[in-house]
């Protein structure tokens, strides 16, 4: 068996410090920012590339998710029809922003794929958790018998017979069992 090699100690790097309050500044605003502008579309697709979720980046930006949903869908609905205006402009760039992520994550894996000391477990949730439609991983077990199993209702009938006559039967057996004998006192 092979012996752990030692490493020095001035290899081993020091704990990481998170000092949230640090960077922190209160936004000063009464309410969420329910009109699309240019500058707010601008700032949280920003924060969309950066890596952050549609609730965060929308509160960091002085709204709610809510209403980014909102504005997503006037858009989308928008180039349906074919339309162009701020709301088509913004589905753009949002989308744009996702890929840009999604695509810096993928590239870092690549980037790393011999590289042992890389565990790409949490870059491939933080991509299933931004795209889960191409991303997410199917369980090998949920794969082959599906999602849910169909059941028939005689089958569950049966099975709910089954498993009723079989309790009735332990409890039948368990009455017919002498009851304990009680412990000799001690002397």
């Amino acid at each position: 068996m092979a012996r752990h090699r030692e490493e020095p100690e001035a290899d081993i790097p020091e704990g990481v410090s998170i000092k949230p309050l640090d960077s922190y500044r209160p936004i000063n605003k009464p309410g969420p920012a329910t009109t699309l502008t240019e500058r707010l579309g601008f700032e949280l697709c920003r924060c969309i590339a950066e890596g952050f979720t549609l609730r965060d980046a929308a509160h960091l930006s002085g709204t709610t998710d809510t209403v980014v949903q909102g504005w997503l869908a006037r858009g989308r609905d928008a180039i349906e029809r074919g339309e162009t205006n701020i709301y088509t402009a913004f589905v753009m760039e949002y989308g744009a922003a996702g890929a840009h992520f999604r695509g810096a994550l993928m590239r870092a894996q690549l980037d790393n794929i011999g590289n042992r000391a890389f565990n790409d477990k949490g870059v491939h949730w933080r991509l299933a958790v931004s795209d889960p439609k191409n991303f997410a991983r199917v369980r090998t077990e949920d794969a082959e018998k599906g999602a849910f199993d169909m059941v028939s209702p005689d089958d569950a009938q049966k099975t709910l017979a089954d498993r009723l006559s079989r309790f009735l039967g332990d409890e039948e057996r368990k009455a017919t069992l002498p009851p304990p004998a009680a412990p000799s006192p001690r002397v």
